[in-house]
C-alpha cells in the first residue's frame, strides 16, 4: 500500500493540489492527512471540500481546527481586534457543511496495514514528549540557519545527527511499541527509522507553509509498504510558483481582511523560514510600551506594531534568546494564535 502523507496545508489550495497531483502521478493508493488545513491562507473552505472528495483517505484534526471550534457560538459583533482578523475571516469563509466535517475529525487514529500499525497524530509530542520542539521549532530553525537556504539532505543530516545524540528521545523511542508514527505540526519535515525499521517516525512537514529553509518545492511525504521487512519512507518535494501564489493572496479578500497576518504569511512562504513567531514577540512588548493591555491586540496596536517591525525589517535576525513560549489568557481569546517554540 502507498500512501501519501500530507499536513498542515492552511488553507493554501493551489500546494494542495500541486501534491495531489504528484502523489497520484507516483500510484499512491491513499492519503494520510494530520491536520491543520484551515488558518493563514485564503481558501480554507475549498482545501476542505478537495480533501472530502478524495476516494481513500485517513483524515485527523490538528490544533487550527480547534481554535475554529471555540468560535462557535460566538458573538460576531464583538470581533473587531485585530490580532484575531485571520481566524474571523477563516471561520466565516468556511461552509456549515465544511465546518461540519472538520469537527468531526478524531484528534487520533491507528490504522492496521497488514499488521504494521500507523499511529497518527497532529503533533508529535503525543508520541515522543517535545524532542522535536525543543531544538527543530521552526523559530529555532530559522535562528540556526538565518538567511542560508540549505538541501534536504543538509536538514536531514543535522537533524538525524542530533536524534542520535538526545539521550531522551532514544529513551523513548525504545519504550514505543513497533510501528509507525506519523505527525505534522512544526512545519519541518523529517524521518526517523529505529531498531531497524520496526520503529519510523515520520513528518512530512507542511504542505501549505513550508518553514524549514528549503527553497525546493513544497514536502509530503510517501509511505510504501508491501510488508513487514519492505517499508519505504520517500521524502518528496514538488515545485510550486510561489511568486504567483503571493500575488493570488495579495488579490484576495483575506489581503483585505487580515492584513498584517496575510502580509507576514507571505514573507513566511517567500523566505520559507518563521516571522510570525517574532512578530508576536515584537508585537507583545511593544504593547506592555505603551501601556496597553488589551488581548487580543487592538486594530491599532496589531497595525503600528507591524509597521515598526517592517521598519526594522522584521526583526527575528536580531533576537539571540528564545523564550519557550508566546501564549495569552485563554479569557482573551488569545489561544487561537497561540505562537511558541512548539507550536507553528
Amino acid at each position: 500500500m502507498r500512501f501519501a502523507i500530507v499536513s498542515d496545508i492552511h488553507g493554501n489550495l493551489p500546494a494542495l493540489n500541486a501534491v495531489i497531483d504528484d502523489a497520484e502521478n507516483n500510484r499512491v493508493g491513499a492519503y494520510i492527512f494530520t491536520g491543520d488545513y484551515c488558518i493563514s491562507n485564503p481558501y480554507p473552505n475549498e482545501c476542505i471540500s478537495r480533501i472530502r472528495n478524495l476516494d481513500q483517505k485517513y483524515i485527523i484534526r490538528g490544533n487550527e481546527e480547534k481554535y475554529l471550534e471555540k468560535l462557535i457560538g460566538k458573538d460576531q459583533s464583538t470581533w473587531t481586534d485585530g490580532q484575531m482578523q485571520i481566524s474571523y475571516y477563516c471561520y466565516q469563509k468556511i461552509c456549515s457543511e465544511n465546518m461540519n466535517y472538520l469537527l468531526s475529525m478524531p484528534e487520533q487514529m491507528q490504522i492496521d496495514v497488514g499488521g504494521i500499525v500507523l499511529h497518527l497524530a497532529h503533533s508529535s509530542e503525543e508520541f515522543i514528549a517535545d524532542c522535536e520542539h525543543r531544538e527543530w521549532s521552526t523559530a529555532k530553525v530559522a535562528m540556526k540557519y538565518q538567511e542560508r537556504w540549505i538541501t534536504q539532505a543538509v536538514l536531514r543530516s543535522d537533524i538525524q545527527n542530533y536524534l542520535n545524540k538526545d539521550k531522551q528521545f532514544q529513551e523513548i523511542v525504545h519504550q514505543l511499541e513497533e510501528g509507525i508514527y506519523i505527525f505534522g505540526h512544526s512545519h519541518i519535515q523529517w524521518n526517523y527509522q529505529a531498531e531497524g525499521g520496526k520503529k519510523i517516525l515520520i513528518n512530512p512537514g507542511s504542505c501549505g507553509l513550508p518553514l524549514d529553509c528549503i527553497d525546493t518545492g513544497i514536502p509530503y511525504t510517501i509511505l510504501d509498504i508491501s510488508d513487514r521487512d519492505s517499508i519505504v519512507v520517500e521524502e518528496r518535494r514538488v515545485s510550486f510558483p510561489v511568486d504567483k501564489y503571493i500575488e493570488m493572496i495579495q488579490k484576495s479578500d483575506q489581503a483585505v481582511k487580515a492584513n498584517v497576518w496575510s502580509k507576514i504569511i507571505m514573507k513566511e512562504l517567500k523566505t520559507k523560514r518563521e516571522h510570525l513567531f517574532f512578530f508576536l514577540r515584537f508585537a507583545e512588548e511593544y504593547a506592555e510600551q505603551i501601556g496597553d493591555v488589551q488581548r487580543p491586540f487592538s486594530v491599532s496596536t496589531w497595525n503600528k506594531a507591524y509597521e515598526l517591525w517592517e521598519a526594522n525589517q522584521g526583526v527575528w535576525h536580531h533576537l539571540t534568546q528564545l523564550p519557550m513560549q508566546i501564549e495569552y489568557d485563554d479569557q482573551a481569546g488569545n489561544d487561537e494564535l497561540e505562537r511558541s517554540e512548539e507550536n507553528k
